[in-house]
């Protein structure tokens, strides 16, 4: 009896997810809801790996996972003993589960094509990340070695998250069972990916359902389509002209301006250059002279205000009500991804759910409103806005400035 339960239980939950789905107005599925598949592809290696060869290995099995959308288990080239490391391989489960249904509901574009890339292995850090995690206790333990490489990949392309083009990784292995296995991985970015601190779970289908639905469904149909009374004077906001600069100069930074760098982070500060450009300001004189800047908002080749190269402070000056005449920046915050216009910021914190004392940490733009790929710094590549996983976010169209 209870043999021929379990199926029934089966069916009525998948049915349960499909009548959800479609109630949702708005967004009706280009095909049935299809189960996920009952077994998981476990990576095994046909012979024993370097060090070397297991990082290749996993960041070409990741990539398999992510274009197929069917998740690999990695465990065998990782250890799980570790928390953080069980916590990633829950996190790429997700991301692919998310990737899937984004796809099967048609919700927005979602790569499945692979591109070239290269793994170049380094002797050492770029900065003082190594340093600092020895005052910190976090250095390597007894029998692990550590590999820095870097991935670079086709220009203007998207490549997976957790593959963090053009910045610097770091990598601890240590042979177990005599199999080498990772027990440590950082990139700039991957302390975003889930909190440091308990188990993280893959959410059900129904809950990234809800999740999606928000993101691309419910949308005030007046927000983001008014167009604002320009005052006399004032600079127009052109997005076409900020997601050009930064096309132009994710993967190679502008030198015109001060690059903070990975490990304190660039990305506010590259936001802010690419929301300049869009005031129609691109000369060496113009970052002179701080046209289109203020007291509060202004860089250069020695540096910028904290609303210029910081996360929350560009959120609060951005945001702020000001008299429709008044000096500085002005734009509208919009409720969610399909609002928000080419050029247009996205921050996220750490995830779907804020977390308490999580603050948003990270600064996106947008240059493709067809695909929905962002741009970013820190690391230096781009990202598809269907891959932001475990994330919650926030959306800022600029308008126009008044200097």
């Amino acid at each position: 009896m209870l043999k021929k339960l379990v199926p029934l239980l089966c069916l009525f939950v998948l049915l349960s997810s499909f009548i959800y789905i479609n109630s949702l107005p708005g967004k009706q599925p280009t095909k049935p809801y299809e189960p996920e598949a009952g077994e998981t592809a476990v990576f095994i290696p046909d012979h024993a790996l370097t060090p070397k060869e297991t990082v290749e290995a996993f960041f070409k099995q990741q990539y398999d996972a992510y274009t197929t959308m069917k998740y690999i288990d990695l465990s065998e080239i990782m250890d799980v003993s570790e928390q953080r490391n069980r916590n990633a391989l829950v996190w790429l489960q997700t991301l692919i589960k998310r990737r899937r249904l984004i796809a099967q509901y048609n919700l927005c574009y979602v790569e499945i094509e692979q591109y070239p890339y290269t793994i170049h292995f380094q002797e050492k850090p770029e900065d003082n990340r190594i340093k600092l995690w020895k005052e910190q206790g976090l250095g390597a333990g007894k029998g692990e070695i550590t590999l820095h490489f870097t991935i670079t990949g086709q220009k203007g392309k998207a490549y997976p998250p957790m593959m963090a083009m053009n910045a610097q990784h770091t990598m601890r292995l240590k042979q177990i069972d005599g199999v080498w296995k990772i027990t440590f991985h950082y990139f700039p970015g991957s302390e975003r990916r889930f909190l440091q601190s308990g188990a993280l779970k893959t959410p059900s289908t129904k809950e990234m359902l809800s999740g999606l639905y928000e993101e691309f469904v419910l949308e005030d149909t007046l927000t983001g389509k008014v167009q604002p009374k320009l005052p006399s004077g004032a600079a127009v906001f052109d997005g076409a002209r900020a997601a050009q600069y930064a096309t132009a100069f994710t993967e190679t930074p502008n030198e015109a301006f001060y690059d903070i760098g990975d490990w304190m982070g660039n990305c506010a500060n590259f936001i802010s250059q690419c929301v300049w450009f869009g005031f129609e300001s691109c000369s060496i004189d113009h970052i002179r002279l701080n046209t289109n800047m203020t007291g509060k908002w202004f860089a250069g080749r020695g540096g910028g205000s904290p609303a210029w190269e910081n996360v929350g402070h560009f959120w609060d000056y951005a945001t702020a009500k000001r008299k429709a005449g008044a000096r500085g920046l002005h734009g509208e915050v919009v409720r969610g991804i399909l609002q928000l216009k080419p050029g247009g910021v996205v921050q996220v914190r750490t995830g779907p759910v804020p977390q308490s004392g999580e603050s948003f940490n990270h600064s996106l733009i947008l240059v493709d409103t067809e695909t929905l790929m962002l741009a970013q710094n820190s690391p230096d590549c781009f990202l598809y806005y269907s891959d932001l996983v475990n994330a919650d976010a926030r959306f800022f169209n600029p308008q126009y400035f008044i200097d």
